[in-house]
């Protein structure tokens, strides 16, 4: 085995959702997005428009870059070892990456979700994708499962700072901070996941780090559906707070970890354009990405000796 790692060593596996690298990949990206099914041409066109405005989803490589540092950072804390990364949909693709790993003389592997809260709506893709890259694999491999890293201090650390940043340019002592994450259909909380306590957890430890005094937990990019998804949505808040005196929102979008379309577009293009025509002044704290407390957040989850959160 290389200097990056001997067998005996689990390797690292980053897993996020996926995105499409250019408009060419998109039919094939929706239609892995919808289990198999032909995405719409309409469906195709509006996503082809939204990721224009937006000049392109930057996950990709700002994947690339992370992985890259989390690999050199293990090396430096005397753990070197390969780190790898799959995706749900589109490519590389977690059932894919797997099988590769094993072959590449690693027995075990530690996977990583890129979204820190253990949510069964966030979780149960991914158990699936490793399940089924585990069977491909040969060698045999071991997979251990890390989530709930929500609460590691790097990653509050982050937000703190970033957000009091943000307040301090904004000079408004009328500034409220809306703390948002992505919502999910209300009958997967009924079905008892999670996941709402989990982000009121974050959220208060952001809130309390910072120091923050006006402020709300909010939700996001809710779907297009007809069945019913977890609120307060975000204008709603925006709206809630400028009836209160708030001349100034600034959001940070602690759900995600880097910057995507739920991000550049849900939020820089739709809310912002809200928030415009009510009179309100828009700002968000920019994303973690690549940042080297995500990439020591990162490398806390992966260490075998080192605690995942405070």
């Amino acid at each position: 085995m290389s200097e990056l790692g001997e067998p005996t060593r689990p390797a690292i596996l980053l897993m996020g959702y996926g995105s499409p690298s250019g408009s060419e990949d998109l039919p094939g990206y929706l239609s892995e997005v919808l289990g198999g099914r032909t995405p719409p041409p309409e469906m195709v066109r509006e996503y082809e428009r939204r990721y224009a405005l937006i000049g392109g989803s930057p996950q990709n490589r700002i994947l690339a870059s992370l992985r890259a540092k989390l690999e050199r950072r293990l090396t430096q804390l005397g753990e070197p070892t390969r780190v790898y990364l799959g995706t749900k949909h589109w490519r590389p693709n977690i059932a894919a990456v797997l099988p590769q790993i094993a072959r590449d003389g690693f027995p075990r592997v530690t996977a990583i979700p890129l979204s820190p809260f253990a949510s069964t709506w966030i979780l149960e893709p991914y158990r699936a994708a490793i399940a089924s890259g585990v069977a491909a694999a040969t060698p045999s491999l071991q997979v251990d499962l890390r989530p709930g890293w929500h609460l590691n201090r790097h990653l509050i650390g982050y937000w703190r700072d970033v957000i009091r940043a943000e307040l301090a340019s904004a000079q408004d002592p009328t500034a409220v901070v809306l703390l948002s994450a992505h919502s999910l259909p209300q009958r997967m909380r009924d079905r008892g996941d999670p996941y709402p306590e989990i982000l009121a957890e974050c959220s208060d430890a952001i809130a309390r780090s910072a120091e923050l005094s006006r402020w709300s937990f909010t939700y996001q990019s809710a779907g297009n559906t007809t069945e019913a998804w977890l609120g307060p949505d975000i204008t709603e808040r925006m709206q809630e707070w400028k009836r209160r005196g708030a001349q100034t929102t600034i959001v940070a979008s602690f759900g995600f970890i880097f910057d995507h379309l739920e991000v550049l577009y849900d939020l820089d293009v739709v809310v912002k354009s809200f928030a415009e025509a009510h009179g309100i002044s828009y700002r968000r704290v920019r994303m973690p990405n690549d940042d080297d407390r995500l990439v020591e957040a990162l490398a806390d989850v992966a260490r075998t000796r080192a605690p995942a959160s405070t």
